[in-house]
């Protein structure tokens, strides 16, 4: 007969097997979300690129981790039925799909058009293709552990999800960012459109990935702090460090850990009711912060319209932040309150 201890350990074991194709899976897409933010930092830098550029090779990098988690999940090991994994698997089937393709049928957009801006069908493919799976991979993980009664931490889990927060900005900075317009097409948006749908969805998505990350963890501090230490992270790896002029904007960066570390704070150890709400108000108006740089595109296109040189987006961010930061503000702890609603539902549903 098995001691406790020796059940406990095979057990454990038997939990890590089932999950750690998920957690690859979510591994996968940041390296892809990460690459992608270098390249368009290395594109604002008019960096001379090739297919084999280093952002390029951790893209694709990150789509082979990806593939090789997904074929973790359908080994016979897996438990599909006990761990109710069959709606993560197809979404992270679809997924995988969406990366494979994107690779070939970008090939064949830049054969026939060129270069290629940021919002491209190829491109939405492929953003589309990181969602599928990173949201396939969280809700596999948060699934096993709810099971199992076991957990993979936050450090694991704040690297999943970061890489969904990734995924959903990419669509953001899409249809915000005037990098679309080339030789053959224009898809650039117009510019007040571009700045109203940053103001309202970019506090969208903020709440709703943190807000998630804590309420599929209930009552448990650390996994929404970390979650954004690690979306910081990423971001002064693939968008402040590779341009000089904006190293010395980093520690100002990091202070947005203040308003992520404040939101956990309140949802997991206040007592206020609808405490989630104000949490997710947090998040939201502090969006102006969190995607610095890029946003200085955004708003310059529609208050100054200049040329933004690379070397002059700290002079411009700073001239428009103090103009329209309470409307920004306010604005983004409105837009929060419809990503914290979707957070909430979201989350039942994932532990189901």
């Amino acid at each position: 007969m098995l001691s406790d201890q020796t059940l406990g350990i095979k057990q454990k074991r038997f939990f890590w097997k089932i999950v750690i194709p998920y957690i690859v899976l979510g591994m996968g897409v940041v390296l892809v979300t990460g690459g992608g933010s270098w390249d368009i930092t290395n594109h604002i830098l008019n960096k001379p690129e090739s297919f084999f550029a280093e952002p390029h090779l951790i893209l694709y990098g990150g789509v082979a981790v990806s593939i090789g988690g997904f074929i973790g999940t359908l080994l016979p090991v897996q438990n599909k039925n006990l761990f109710n994994l069959k709606f993560p698997i197809r979404l992270s089937g679809l997924g995988i799909f969406l990366l494979i393709i994107a690779g070939p049928l970008d090939f064949w957009w830049h054969d026939m058009y060129g270069l290629d801006g940021l919002l491209s069908p190829t491109h939405l493919i492929l953003m589309a293709g990181m969602l599928f799976t990173s949201i396939g991979s969280i809700v596999g993980i948060i699934r096993i552990e709810n099971k199992s009664e076991r957990k993979t931490g936050v450090i694991l889990q704040g690297l999943v999800f970061s890489g969904a927060w990734f995924s959903l900005t990419g669509f953001a900075h899409s249809f915000s960012l005037p990098f679309s317009k080339t030789d053959y097409v224009d898809f650039n948006p117009e510019p007040t459109f571009a700045a109203i749908f940053a103001t309202i969805v970019y506090p969208i998505v903020m709440a709703f990935i943190l807000i998630t990350s804590a309420k599929v963890n209930s009552g448990k501090f650390g996994y929404l702090s970390t979650t954004g230490a690690f979306y910081i992270l990423i971001m002064i790896l693939s968008a402040l460090l590779p341009n000089p002029v904006l190293v010395d904007t980093i520690p100002f960066y990091l202070m947005n850990l203040i308003p992520f570390v404040l939101a956990d704070i309140i949802i997991n150890k206040s007592k206020i009711k609808k405490s989630h709400y104000i949490a997710g108000a947090i998040i939201g108006s502090s969006f102006i912060f969190s995607y610095f740089p890029l946003i200085t595109y955004t708003y310059n296109e529609v208050m100054f319209d200049r040329l933004v040189w690379p070397s002059m987006i700290p002079l411009i961010y700073s001239e428009f932040i103090v103009v329209i930061f309470p409307i920004l503000v306010a604005c983004g702890a409105v837009s929060s309150i419809i990503g914290t609603v979707i957070a909430l539902r979201a989350s039942r549903r994932i532990i189901i």
